[in-house]
């Protein structure tokens, strides 16, 4: 017993020691891992402040495009709110470029860029000024001259030099992204190495604890004293893993609850964004600002109708696609007028997906849609627009019809191709082409009956991309 004595002092000497090596490695990991912090800190707000420049540049470039749209539209219509728009544009860019110069203001090379932007900016400015006071004359010729000679060559100028500065940034931006890689990869092996160190200090430990009960199994009078409290810690430990195991199903049950509640709340908060565009809808008076702010608070919705329907299997990963896409299609119609005068009808297999997919169809449907409402009736037409969603037996596919006066009539009578976008091609139409490229298709119009006077429009979207998991 006193060697066995002698050999546990040993064997707790050599704990105490693993023990301060632990503490060392822990302070010394806390110094490094501060460090490597501040060091990604100061990375990350470096490339914050070159989104800033970037972001800048493209707003000043945004502003002064403002107010050559001005210029044309009142030397085109006379219109006198197109000079309001240009008066706008033209007041923010002193305050623009004066932003873009505290932001640049440590840079010597991008600093001396927005002194030389500055007076072609002024050029620009003045020649459009100067073609406003000229209408007033009706000078044609010479507003044509100043347009294409003098405005366009300060335009030109104006864009290489924006050109340069976005390029430099983007030069920075990459530089700064390098780095932030490498301080990642740096963390990464921090890391790894003090998961190697603690894994030898823990190895020294449990050699040191194995040596100790070695030295106690010396001991047949200490193993006996201890074999019923050997016993009482087995049937311990028995029962906690018992409750460890009823801890993880009820975890498991509050985590589910949780994703559903998630899933819910989002699609709260966007409908709250729906709700607050339209409260500024109603406040701006500008027939395209309104256009605008409607069409945003569609699609706002529609995500937001999606998300509340995320209701996820058993596995996490897929959704019912008849539930989301039925209450994207019910909010939609609740937004219709009371009347009734358009009706959507819908037919969706009950299909499950990869939750991943589940909004973009739906953002899919609810472009196809109100497409069809908005294109397909005049004035106070009624109608109908059937929506089918099917993959039985088939690849998957989305079809949106409706008994209007069809796309090209519609095309004559308004001079904007609904279907194709020939107008320059509406965001509706490029969030349709976007989301079908995403499921590897694209759109597919056809009239849907034979009737001269209403041909209607069938819209359909092959989804050979969209992943069927099973079938409810």
């Amino acid at each position: 017993m006193q060697e066995l004595g002698k050999k546990a002092t040993r064997i707790s000497r050599a704990l105490v020691v693993t023990v301060v090596l632990c503490f060392l490695m822990l302070l010394v990991s806390t110094v490094v891992l501060v460090g490597m912090s501040r060091t990604a800190v100061r990375t990350d707000e470096w490339i914050a402040h070159t989104l800033d420049v970037k972001q800048a540049l493209d707003v000043l470039l945004t502003t002064i495009g403002d107010a050559e749209a001005g210029q044309r539209g009142y030397l085109i219509t006379g219109q006198a709110q197109f000079l309001v728009d240009f008066r706008a544009a033209h007041d923010s860019v002193p305050a623009l470029v004066q932003k873009l110069r505290g932001l640049v203001a440590e840079d010597p090379v991008q600093l001396a860029r927005v002194d030389a932007l500055t007076p072609a900016i002024d050029r620009r400015f003045e020649a459009i000024r100067e073609t406003l006071d000229l209408v007033a004359t009706n000078d044609r010729a010479q507003i044509a001259r100043i347009v294409s000679t003098r405005g366009a060559a300060a335009m030109r100028e104006i864009r290489e030099r924006i050109s340069q500065m976005d390029a430099s940034e983007n030069r920075l931006l990459l530089e700064r992204r390098r780095q932030a890689a490498v301080i990642r990869d740096q963390f990464v092996r921090a890391v790894s190495a003090m998961v190697i160190v603690a894994g030898i200090f823990a190895v020294m430990a449990l050699l040191s604890v194995r040596a100790y009960m070695q030295g106690l199994d010396q001991s047949q009078r200490r193993l006996a004293a201890h074999h019923a409290e050997l016993e009482a810690k087995v049937a311990e430990r028995t029962a906690e893993l018992s409750r460890s195991t009823e801890l993880a199903e009820r975890e498991r049950g509050r985590a589910e609850a949780l994703l559903t509640d998630v899933n819910h709340r989002v699609g709260n908060n966007l409908a709250l964004v729906s709700s607050f565009l339209t409260m500024q809808q109603r406040a701006v008076t500008s027939p395209e600002a309104v256009k605008a702010l409607s069409a945003a608070r569609a699609r706002v919705q529609a995500v937001a109708s999606a998300h509340r329907k995320l209701r996820l299997g058993a596995d996490f990963a897929t959704v019912r696609a008849d539930e989301v896409l039925g209450a994207v299609l019910d909010d939609i119609c609740a937004g219709f007028p009371a009347d009734g005068r358009i009706q959507v009808r819908y037919e969706l297999s009950p299909l499950e997906i990869h939750a991943r997919d589940a909004v973009s169809l739906g953002v899919l449907t609810s472009e196809l849609v109100m497409n069809a409402v908005k294109h397909g009736f005049r004035g106070d037409d009624s109608g109908e627009v059937r929506v089918v969603f099917s993959g039985q037996g088939e690849a998957p596919f989305l079809e949106v019809i409706d008994d209007g006066v069809g796309y090209e009539s519609n095309n004559n009578s308004q001079g904007s191709d609904r279907s194709t976008g020939t107008d320059g091609g509406g965001l509706g139409t490029r969030i349709i082409d976007m989301v079908a490229r995403q499921f590897g298709s694209q759109s597919q119009k056809s009239p849907a009956r034979d009737d001269a006077h209403r041909p209607g429009t069938r819209v359909r979207v092959d989804l050979p991309r969209l992943q069927l998991m099973q079938q409810a």
